[in-house]
C-alpha cells in the first residue's frame, strides 16, 4: 500500500509539473508576440511614407488651383463676352434715340419702301376674318363680323388685303385711319405711304372749307373728354354739332352727341390748312380758305 501510494505521488508531481511548464510556454509565446507587434517602425520607412503624402497633397492643391484658375478665366471671358453684347445692344439702339421727328421714326422702322417689318405693328397684326361683307340699300358697305355683329373701328382682312371700317361701321376710303395708316380709293390699305405718328392739332375757331364749312374750337388742350367742339355748316343754314375726341396720330373722333364712340374720323394735314372727314361711305375735305 504504502509503495503504491508513493508512486501516485511522484505521476501528480509530474503532471503538475508538465502542466507549469505548459502554461509558462504559452504565455512566453504571447509576450514574443506583443513584443514583435509593438516594435517600433523603420525611420527610414516612415520618412518616405511621410513624403509620399506630403507628395499627393502637393499634388492635389496644384490640381484644385488650377481647377479655379481655368474657373476664374471663363468667368473673366463671360463677362467680357456681356460687356461686349452691351456695348452692341447701346449702338444699335443708338439710331433711334438720335431721330427727332416721328417722320424719322416712321422711316427708321418702315423703311424707304413705306412697308412696316415683321416685328412692328401694322394693318395684319389685328385684322380680322371670318366675316362677310354686306351693302346697305343706300350704298354704304358694312362688315357683319363671325359673331353676327357689325364691325367698327376695326380692320378686316380679305383676300390677302387689309380694309379699314371707321367709327360709322362703314368702309372708308381716302383717309388716315385712327391708328395712322392711310386707306386709298379702294379702301385697303396702301403700303406706299408711310404711318403718320406726328400728332397735328386743327386751328382753333378757323373756318374749313367753302360753302359747308366746318369749324373745330379747342375747349380744354389737356383733357381729350372735353378737348373741343366741332360745328359743320352747311351752304343751306343747317348745322350739326359734335364732340372732338383726340385719337392720335394726327386723327380725331367727330363723335354723335347721343352716340357715344360713334361718329365722323377726321384727320389733319401737317400743315393744318386741311381736314378729311369720313364716315358713312363718305370722304370730304375741307381747306381753310387762303
Amino acid at each position: 500500500m504504502h509503495g503504491r501510494s508513493s508512486f501516485q505521488g511522484k505521476v501528480r508531481v509530474i503532471a503538475i509539473s508538465l502542466s507549469i511548464i505548459l502554461i509558462l510556454g504559452g504565455c512566453s509565446s504571447s509576450l514574443a508576440g506583443k513584443e514583435k507587434s509593438e516594435e517600433p517602425q523603420d525611420p527610414q520607412e516612415t520618412t518616405v511614407s511621410e513624403e509620399t503624402n506630403e507628395t499627393g497633397t502637393a499634388q492635389e492643391t496644384a490640381a484644385e488651383t488650377g481647377a479655379e484658375k481655368e474657373q476664374e478665366a471663363a468667368a473673366e471671358a463671360s463677362l467680357a463676352d456681356s460687356t461686349a453684347d452691351a456695348t452692341s445692344g447701346d449702338q444699335s439702339t443708338s439710331g433711334v434715340s438720335e431721330m427727332t421727328t416721328g417722320a424719322d421714326a416712321a422711316l427708321f422702322l418702315m423703311g424707304d419702301d413705306g412697308q412696316a417689318s415683321e416685328s412692328e405693328y401694322n394693318p395684319a397684326t389685328y385684322a380680322i376674318t371670318g366675316g362677310t361683307w354686306d351693302i346697305l340699300e343706300s350704298g354704304e358697305k358694312i362688315y357683319t363680323m363671325a359673331d353676327g355683329n357689325q364691325a367698327k373701328n376695326v380692320w378686316v382682312e380679305d383676300d390677302g388685303m387689309y380694309y379699314y371700317v371707321d367709327f360709322t361701321g362703314c368702309l372708308m376710303k381716302n383717309n388716315y385711319t385712327a391708328d395712322g395708316f392711310w386707306v386709298g380709293e379702294k379702301g385697303y390699305w396702301d403700303r406706299s405711304k408711310k404711318q403718320r405718328k406726328d400728332d397735328v392739332e386743327p386751328l382753333s375757331g378757323k373756318p374749313y372749307g367753302d360753302g359747308t364749312v366746318m369749324t373745330i374750337d379747342i375747349i380744354n388742350y389737356s383733357d381729350d373728354a372735353t378737348y373741343a367742339k366741332a360745328t359743320l355748316t352747311y351752304s343751306f343754314g343747317s348745322k350739326e354739332e359734335y364732340n372732338v375726341m383726340p385719337l392720335g396720330n394726327s386723327t380725331y373722333l367727330l363723335e354723335y352727341k347721343d352716340d357715344f364712340y360713334t361718329g365722323l374720323l377726321m384727320s389733319v394735314s401737317e400743315d393744318r390748312k386741311t381736314l378729311i372727314v369720313s364716315g358713312l361711305g363718305c370722304t370730304d375735305t375741307y381747306t381753310m380758305a387762303q
